[in-house]
């Protein structure tokens, strides 16, 4: 298929698959994305990036997570309301934007309901990441009965999205291998274990004080009974408070790295990265490789927080590191358009007259 000017037609490290292209809709418009990718990739690469309006204020929404935590991403899918950065695409799909709220369901209409499936296990893993499936692997080799579920369509949690070599030692963490191919490794381990079962597309929805756990798996509800529970469940994407921090096109790092890393589509042409841990620093030269300009990296502390080699690869390729600096605003009509930082005193306080615009 054509590559359109989002999508990531070349990257150093990560090969570009081949993916069948089909026809969806998007309020009624047609439009093309690839077979499987997520609803909000796919609008993304089709330079869309308002996927509805707040029913309070009328602000424009857009992904923020890409973690299905977030809820921002919320669309309309052959008139059911789902999360676009956790549903797939296919072909035929009529999409459209969520705007005002739904009308509630009749006083005399019938819900359908069904029969709630049961089951039981030694142990149950929340979550598909290096943890929880670090810890399968464990209870594998000593042949406990053991349910991993994770909410994503894949194992690997956050392996998936980094394509940099990871530190420590060979033994323990691998040392030396790129994270998504130690997602691979791990995700390939737990397969050599009869008692682990691996549930994917299934989230943990609520744990009931008898310690029955309900899961929603392929948009069935059904429950699980373990007698020990594992929560494995990860990081979440961390917000600040600012103006327009909710405007279209403020990523959390994760949803940035899933775009580029994951689903090889573009944020955008330019990012300007606020924190300094090695997140941002990783994130730093993620967009580099995926073609994008980094504006600069700003921390609030003297200094970044994050590896140095990271902090040094960085300002090599270019990129100004500015600490002792907040994020002021972001501005925009419907999406980010500019954004404004300034300088930290001694005490935390914006130093007057240090603004600088991007």
């Amino acid at each position: 298929m054509e590559r359109r000017p989002m999508r990531i037609s070349h990257h150093p490290i990560l090969a570009i698959p081949a993916q069948p292209e089909v026809r969806f809709t998007w309020n009624d418009a047609p439009l093309s994305g690839l077979d499987g990718e997520m609803i909000s990739s796919a609008l993304i690469a089709n330079g869309i990036h308002i996927f509805g309006h707040h029913p309070k204020d009328g602000s424009p929404q857009g992904i923020f997570c890409a973690n299905g935590q977030c809820s921002q991403c919320l669309v309309m899918v052959d008139g059911r309301p789902v999360k676009a950065c956790m549903t797939p695409l296919r072909a035929g799909m009529e999409v459209r934007s969520v705007e005002g709220l739904p009308p509630l369901p009749a006083e005399d209409a019938d819900p359908r309901s069904a029969p709630v499936a049961a089951v039981a296990t030694e142990v149950l893993i929340i979550g598909g990441g290096p943890a929880g499936l670090s810890a399968a692997i464990e209870l594998g080799k000593l042949g406990v009965k053991t349910l991993v579920v994770d909410d994503k369509d894949r194992l690997g949690g956050k392996l998936v999205l980094q394509t940099h070599k990871f530190f420590g030692s060979v033994e323990d963490s691998h040392a030396g291998t790129r994270g998504f191919e130690i997602g691979n490794i791990l995700a390939t381990e737990i397969q050599k274990y009869p008692s682990v079962e691996v549930w994917l597309n299934a989230t943990a929805v609520a744990v009931f004080s008898d310690h029955v756990v309900g899961l929603v798996r392929d948009g069935r509800y059904l429950t699980v009974t373990p007698a020990k529970l594992m929560v494995a469940t990860g990081a979440r994407e961390k917000m600040l408070s600012f103006p327009g921090n909710t405007l279209p096109g403020v990523y959390g790092a994760g949803a940035f790295q899933t775009l580029v890393n994951r689903d090889l589509v573009k944020s955008s042409e330019r990012v300007l990265i606020v924190g300094g841990g090695n997140v941002g620093l990783i994130a730093g030269y993620h967009a580099i490789q995926a073609g994008i300009e980094v504006a600069a990296l700003i921390e609030a502390l003297p200094q970044v927080g994050g590896y140095k080699v990271h902090a040094d690869k960085l300002m090599r390729l270019g990129v100004p590191i500015f600490t002792r600096h907040t994020i002021l605003c972001a501005a925009g009509a419907d999406r980010v358009q500019s954004a404004t930082i300034a300088e930290l005193d001694s005490r935390w306080n914006v130093i007057p007259g240090t603004e600088k615009c991007f």
